[in-house]
């Protein structure tokens, strides 16, 4: 409180407030999409007279003060028709901008002043502009070009930013957070593309609303739906078919969105199945998933707005393994469900202030079925002319069911005041329970009693206070600084503390540079266990052996950028430093993962990232394009591991460097592609390996953690689009996309393996020791066909 106390009166000291109240003048208005009516977020407003910059929030609402009138107003977007508005008096403004579409030949150049250098803001624009996989554009694999993130493994959606884990990433959908972001072994993000308006990516300097992890921020918001007209997409992939529909419930009152998106992977290998179920040697994997969208919005009247939206996913892939003579049967069932539903209003109470809040519901849940089955096979030939045949009686079954789910239900409210010309202020609240139920084991034995087991349940609450003010000390002199008080309660623990946060920016018509220091406290920590197709994944609260994750994260950046020009770069560097980090201890062979959580994860450990970034973006006539690089570190350190010495973390990815481009050849076709390249990951080398004796098997040993890296990564994807406009806004949309065009052999795990070099006669002459490479992807080409009709 006395910080505040100070905070006011320098404010008052310095006339600021005293000009809140003396100023009379203030412009507020509402920036939308021509044609839909969709609010658009994150659109800049400039002030030409003091040069002061301000942006729409996130239902396209905008207020300013002027420091004198008249004055000129510029009003822009990446991906639209800039504007320019001439106010003369207190006035309330109802803006449409007309995006830019495919038939514009030539890259015209969108000038955007950076506002924070740590905020990235994506767009469908930017989605359409990459190589898909499938047909499908995935959001985070979008998000992984940018500089200061590392993407995970290739069978991954998952993104390491600054040096972060991938737990570390806090997610959110319509204002619900969600715990499992990937479909199809994680190789793509379940953010359907069509449903989404607009994604704020933070990779620092957090706004004091969001809270509960230490890396990065992922607001993704959903479109509205269109309030004028009824129209739809529908769109047919290699990988998947969704659909579209979206228009208005009553004209520019109620609209509606609705996508829905379903794999059919299961369709191509059916007889595959089949014939193992008959005992047939081979192996046989199915895979499908579904994801659905729903989204209602009504507006009451201009100031006072209601949200509804619904989500839910599911995934579901089954691994039949058949032996030579059909004697054993693996069978391995794997759903993972997620789903949430969020209710938000949103309120211009004033002039100056502006007020949401929000109710969420978030569950994530998964159910493992593992098990084998044996059988004895009697042949039968009747005649010596006639086929064998085969009798399968069944003689041993085993089978474990694993569950496990985390669910929340949330509550929060944000108030944002303009308190003066240059001055806004920000609080608000947030409040969370928490039930966990981290595992919980059915094993059943033929002829045998089953075993149960089951983790204790748990729930907790977790919530937060905070508030922020952000100062123009002069017209190129931003000032940012608040915190946020969080705290966490279970029936074993108490914890709680403060997370400052403060950012100086100073802004030229040309330039910025940003100064940040941030503290952020993560108190669910999520259990991997890697390995087999999938990580699987458990979510488990704080405990008093558990500590909560802490992070502190420094970082500057400059950036230059000129109106009218189509060249832009920025520089950027970072140092983190991490506490009380958890790792959980898996012991191969042990049949119940994750059960005795507690006593076996590690806690109290260490981490430090630091590193450069540097991104530059041009366009040229019919090109553009962008390079991002990531020269960085990242490292761990527990006094249980590695000798108590520092060791490199798994993604420790020296090197990170992607090229992107979009050449339009036509006023309807588009080329894109997508080069990357980044250091391989960390990996455990062998030091050796014990052989076999009447007492124990033999087995590999190690000496240090992650000392070994894999071979680097590089591959190109390539994409061509193809539209056929037809009548009254429809079209034909053909994309053909390459993945790995020149087909790298990347590696995707390392594993120790033992040789034998034998003789002409293929007798054993040597046994040696070798670690042998397994690849995903090669070249994958695709095709997706998607016809938009209104």
């Amino acid at each position: 409180m006395r910080f505040w106390k100070w905070m006011v009166g320098v404010l008052v000291g310095g006339g600021l407030l005293n000009e809140a109240y003396s100023q009379k003048i203030v412009v507020k208005g509402v920036v939308m999409e021509a044609g839909t009516n969709e609010p658009l977020t994150s659109v800049t407003i400039v002030d030409s007279t003091r040069k002061l910059f301000t942006t729409t929030n996130r239902y396209g609402y905008f207020n300013v003060i002027p420091n004198k009138l008249p004055v000129a107003l510029q009003i822009s977007l990446v991906g639209y028709e800039a504007q320019q508005v001439y106010i003369t008096k207190d006035t309330v403004l109802r803006l449409y901008l007309k995006p830019q579409t495919l038939q514009e030949v030539e890259v015209r150049a969108s000038y955007q002043p950076t506002l924070q250098p740590n905020l990235v803001t994506l767009t469908p624009t930017l989605l359409n502009n990459l190589p898909s996989v499938g047909g499908e554009k995935d959001l985070l694999k979008a998000i992984s070009i940018f500089s200061g993130v590392a993407a995970g493994s290739e069978l991954s959606s998952g993104i390491n930013v600054r040096g972060g884990a991938n737990d570390q990433n806090l997610y959110y959908l319509d204002g619900a957070p969600i715990y499992s972001v990937g479909h199809l072994f994680n190789f793509l993000s379940l953010f359907n593309p069509d449903a989404v308006q607009r994604v704020h990516f933070y990779k620092g300097d957090f706004p004091v609303e969001y809270g509960g992890r230490l890396s990065s921020v992922t607001d993704v918001s959903f479109r509205e739906g269109n309030k004028n007209r009824w129209e739809g997409k529908a769109e047919v992939g290699v990988v998947s078919a969704k659909f579209s529909l979206e228009g208005p419930i009553k004209t520019n009152k109620t609209s509606l969105l609705l996508t829905g998106r379903s794999a059919y992977l299961n369709l191509f290998n059916l007889g595959k199945k089949k014939a193992i179920q008959n005992h047939e040697q081979g192996n046989f994997l199915g895979y499908n998933f579904y994801d659905l969208n729903v989204k209602l919005n009504h507006s009451f009247n201009q100031n006072h707005k209601l949200f509804l939206s619904y989500y839910r996913g599911v995934d579901y892939y089954e691994v039949l393994q058949n032996s030579l003579f059909g004697t054993n049967v693996d069978h391995n069932l794997r759903r993972l469900t997620n789903q949430l539903l969020s209710v938000r209003s949103y309120h211009v109470l004033s002039s100056r202030l502006f007020l949401q809040t929000g109710l969420h519901f978030t569950q994530y849940a998964f159910r493992y079925n593992e098990g084998s089955t044996m059988f004895r096979v009697a042949t039968v030939q009747p005649k010596p002319w006639m086929k064998p045949e085969k009798t399968f009686t069944k003689i041993s079954e085993i089978y474990t069911i694993s569950n496990g789910k985390i669910q929340d239900v949330s509550a929060n409210f944000l108030a944002d005041w303009t308190v003066a010309s240059g001055v806004k202020a920000k609080l608000g609240a947030d409040l969370i329970h928490h039930t966990y139920e981290p595992v919980s084991y059915r094993r059943k034995e033929e002829n045998q009693d089953s075993v149960s087991l089951k983790e204790a349940s748990a729930s907790a609450l977790e919530g937060g206070v905070f508030g922020s003010l952000m100062v123009n000390l002069s017209s190129k002199m931003q000032w940012n600084v608040g915190a946020r008080y969080s705290y966490f309660q279970t029936k074993q623990v108490n914890y709680q503390g403060l997370e400052p946060r403060t950012s100086l920016t100073y802004r030229t018509d040309n330039a910025s540079i940003q100064l940040s220091a941030t503290r952020m406290i993560q108190y669910n920590h999520a259990l991997v266990k890697s390995g087999g197709l999938t990580d699987k994944i458990t979510w488990v609260p704080s405990t008093p052996g558990i500590l909560p994750q802490s992070s502190w994260q420094y970082a500057v950046g400059w950036s230059q950028s000129r109106p009218g020009q189509t060249f832009k770069y920025s520089i950027g560097a970072y140092y983190k430093q991490m506490q009380n980090l958890s790792m959980y201890r898996y012991y191969y062979g042990d049949p119940y993962l994750y059960y005795r959580w507690e006593a076996n994860t590690l806690s109290g450990g260490k981490g430090r990232a630091y590193g450069l970034e540097l991104t530059a973006e041009k366009s040229f006539r019919r090109w553009s394009g962008g390079v991002n690089y990531t020269l960085s570190r990242n490292q761990r350190h527990y006094d249980e591991l590695n000798e108590s010495k520092w060791f490199n973390d798994l993604y420790d990815r020296r090197h990170i460097l992607n090229l992107n481009g979009v050449y339009k050849m036509s006023k309807t076709l588009q080329l894109s592609f997508l080069w990357v390249y980044y250091s391989g990951q960390r990996y455990d080398l062998p030091a050796g390996r014990i052989a076999a004796n009447p007492l124990v098997p033999e087995y590999v040993v190690y000496d240090q953690k992650n000392n070994g890296k894999y071979p680097d990564y590089h591959r190109l994807d390539v994409g061509l689009t193809k539209k056929y406009f037809l009548t009254k806004g429809r079209y034909w949309e053909i994309n053909l996309n390459v993945y790995n065009l020149y087909s790298r052999k990347n590696t995707y795990r390392l594993y120790p393996a033992v040789e034998v070099i034998t003789d002409e006669q293929h007798r054993p002459l040597e046994r040696r020791n070798v670690i042998r490479s397994a690849s995903v992807f090669p070249i994958l080409p695709s095709i997706s066909i998607a016809y938009k009709f209104r």
